[in-house]
């Protein structure tokens, strides 16, 4: 039983670092780059917080459990399928804010907002795989769970590492504007 807690606290921390890889955009419409930053960094940074939040009372949830020292697999696995479903929301969330405030008005602003839309798209894409993985581990045994669910925390592992070098191509459509105006919003500070 110690391993089920141990393999769910790992998969908790794989979700929690998926859920800190970030950037933001895509709409017809323009915005100025301190209008663009400022939804950008404000909307992952809450992005963030509200992961780490759901990251927090879930392994809150599995000590609670452990505690009692009797382990409902059924029970766990739903919470772990009800924390997915939560950051698949919560994601959803986050890319609608950063499409509604358009493009930043930048050399290659329509470029920049299509790939961090489509960088949070993996992202979503992969708590959503994560999601239909959780809701098919089995209960039956607790060696069982354990091997289903470390192969769970592999699967999540390599989709950390793609997602990341989707973000780090990003980068290539930084701009002067931007940079000035990322270091005049308090939120630019936090990422």
């Amino acid at each position: 039983m110690t391993s089920t807690f141990r393999t769910l606290a790992v998969l908790v921390s794989l979700f929690a670092v998926l859920a800190c890889c970030g950037v933001a955009a895509g709409s017809t419409a323009t915005a100025t780059p301190t209008e663009w930053m400022t939804n950008f960094c404000g909307s992952v940074v809450t992005w963030e917080q509200t992961v780490k939040t759901h990251s927090k009372k879930l392994q809150s949830t599995i000590a609670g459990i452990k505690k009692a020292g009797h382990v409902n697999l059924v029970v766990v696995k739903g919470k772990l399928v009800g924390y997915l479903g939560r950051i698949v929301n919560d994601t959803n969330t986050l890319i609608r804010k950063l499409k509604a405030v358009g493009a930043p008005s930048t050399k290659d602003g329509d470029k920049l907002q299509a790939a961090v839309v489509a960088a949070f798209g993996q992202v979503g894409k992969a708590f959503i795989a994560a999601r239909a993985s959780a809701r098919k581990l089995p209960t039956t045994t607790a060696k069982a769970f354990a091997k289903s669910a470390v192969a769970l925390g592999a699967t999540v592992q390599a989709d950390v590492n793609r997602v990341g070098a989707s973000f780090n191509a990003i980068g290539q459509y930084n701009t002067e504007e931007l940079d000035a105006a990322a270091n005049s919003i308090p939120a630019c500070k936090k990422l």
